[in-house]
């Protein structure tokens, strides 16, 4: 379940920097494809963070009350994304720097419980399980006191 879509993307930016910003070619036609990869990878962080303690992508049809937080969050990621990834912007400016950081440490906070979402019930818990490297030794075959005088 989306998050965004390219049109609400398209209204938060207005419609000449759309263009501007998802043109590859000469920075005058909007690419709506360009623009729903965009949206894409910021749905992408946004679950990125979110995995760690929810089933993702949250289902909003179940919990409507999180559609504006996480839109409103996941347009400053893509906004951002949109301004980075043009070829006729050297940098975005502070206000979407300071937009996007500030998405990211929203995020960073949910995923580490210090912010809990608005929701009336909590999302279903994340499935996810640490599947990372084990470790065992096998046990020593020489000891300290073993190697005393070599």
């Amino acid at each position: 379940m989306a998050y965004v879509t390219i049109a609400q993307l398209s209204a938060r930016l207005g419609s000449t920097l759309y263009a501007r910003l998802t043109d590859r070619v000469n920075g005058t036609t909007a690419d709506d494809t360009v623009a729903q990869q965009v949206v894409e990878e910021a749905e992408a962080e946004a679950d990125s963070y979110l995995a760690r303690r929810y089933q993702t992508p949250l289902d909003l049809s179940a919990h409507p009350e999180l559609a504006n937080v996480l839109q409103v969050r996941v347009l400053d990621l893509a906004e951002y994304g949109t301004w980075k990834s043009s070829p006729f912007v050297s940098d975005p400016p502070q206000r979407v720097h300071s937009l996007a950081r500030a998405a990211v440490n929203w995020f960073a906070d949910v995923a580490s419980g210090r912010l809990a979402l608005p929701a009336a019930s909590a999302p279903a818990p994340t499935t996810a399980t640490d599947d990372g490297p084990r470790v065992s030794a096998s046990e020593r075959k020489f000891t300290a006191g073993e190697l005393d005088g070599l």
